[in-house]
């Protein structure tokens, strides 16, 4: 144990009441996402896609569920990567994030409500998917080969039982650790650390399954044994980034006290360089395989992003995702100013919109343009104050610090 001073743990900062002025602006973010969806439904449900049928006509969509399909995905990302980050915690025993926990493991709680906003998505499978259409999948070589796969009921079942054991392992630890606050069992970490290990390998088959599924198939003709990594990268960046910005209201509102601070703040900034770094790695890797191989199955899924005004999101990704925040993140002091960081995950949040709108709509729309944007970016303001609010609801019921975790001393102590 450090001999730094501990932090003093003020149990008062620590029952959390959600202020006024945040849940009303929580629910505006709501009202923009579902006025976006209802005009992306209503005002444009006839919109020609890239696809067309045997006879050489374009199919027509329906851009609801195109936006729909990104809002939902940013929130996936936050939900199912907060579990991860978690079951990470349990499995290395780290003492440093024990005052922070609590909101990672809240994060878990909200994939009822995910599964919710994906049978929306469900509904859409026919507008979003070509491999949806029976006719399809017996006419095209390609897609009828992968059809054991890529079929509505396979599809379904998939998504269900990813988002079932998902909520299982959520609810397990957040209610142990719930549980711990009152009881100080220490067998309890030992519990979870366990569950963690069967948490994480699951995590790793099921997530890189879900990104397959609901972005990859977007072009079935297409694949990369990287795409679930790829996402995987961009969502955990997009979580860690939202520590930050949830912290920082918090602190603002004058909670959590001395048991959250620089230090804190640092070790999450450390991890979140880290992850925009690894983001660029499997990026480029990506990229440069396809590049280099130069097999027409393949270079056309960046050819799509390259023409019909795309190119120009193409190229302004790795600069906006990866340069800016990577050098803005390299200074120490940087990592230690909250007021600096949520910002940056304000930021973050961005760009993360912007990849999963340049993930989806090139799929099934031959031009950008800013009305797909703007209605995509409004439903995804609604999504995220969805979760925003879910999150904030669970968090009042509990401490927000798991005060009966015998590792909590230890973060007290922590320092760098």
């Amino acid at each position: 144990m450090s001999a730094h001073k501990a932090a003093k743990l003020d149990e008062k900062l620590l029952i959390f009441k959600l202020p006024a002025n945040l849940r009303n602006a929580l629910i505006a973010m709501i009202g923009i996402g579902v006025v976006s969806l209802l005009v992306a439904f209503l005002g444009y449900g006839h919109e020609s896609s890239r696809h067309m049928d045997e006879a050489g006509h374009f199919h027509h969509t329906n851009l609801g569920y195109h936006a729909l399909l990104v809002a939902t995905y940013f929130v996936a990302g936050l939900a199912i990567t907060g579990i991860f980050f978690t079951a990470i915690q349990h499995l290395t025993g780290s003492h440093w994030s024990v005052t922070v926990r609590r909101l990672f493991e809240t994060y878990g709680l909200f994939i009822p409500v995910l599964g919710v906003l994906l049978i929306g998505v469900l509904f859409g499978m026919h507008d979003l998917y070509e491999w949806a259409d029976a006719t399809v999948r017996e006419k095209d070589h390609l897609i009828h080969h992968k059809s054991g796969y890529l079929n509505p009921t396979a599809f379904i079942i998939r998504i269900v039982l990813f988002l079932v054991v998902w909520t299982v392992f959520a609810y397990i630890f957040h209610s142990k650790s719930v549980g711990q606050d009152k009881d100080k069992e220490v067998g309890t970490t030992k519990t979870l650390a366990k569950f963690s290990g069967g948490f994480i390998l699951f995590f790793a088959l099921s997530w890189c399954l879900f990104a397959f599924d609901l972005l990859m198939s977007l072009s079935p003709h297409w694949f990369s044994t990287m795409f679930g990594v790829y996402t995987f990268a961009g969502a955990f960046q997009t979580s860690l980034a939202s520590y930050l910005l949830v912290i920082a209201i918090l602190k603002k509102n004058g909670f959590y006290g001395e048991v959250v601070n620089e230090n804190h703040y640092h070790d999450i900034a450390k991890f979140l360089l880290g992850m925009t770094t690894f983001w660029a790695y499997v990026g480029f890797s990506q990229f440069m395989l396809i590049w280099y191989a130069n097999i027409p199955e393949e270079t056309f899924f960046y050819e799509m992003r390259l023409t019909g005004g795309w190119g120009y999101t193409t190229l302004a990704l790795p600069f906006v995702k990866f340069v800016i925040p990577f050098l803005l993140l390299l200074n120490r002091p940087n990592k230690r100013n909250l007021d600096f960081l949520w910002k940056i995950a304000i930021w973050i949040f961005a760009v993360q919109f912007f990849e999963l709108f340049w993930l989806v709509f090139p799929a099934s729309f031959e031009k950008f343009s800013f009305v797909h944007f703007g209605l995509s970016l409004g439903a995804t303001v609604g999504t995220i104050g969805l979760f925003g609010l879910f999150v904030f609801k669970k968090l009042e019921k509990h401490s927000l610090v798991p005060v009966g975790d015998p590792r909590l001393d230890e973060c007290l102590h922590h320092n760098q």
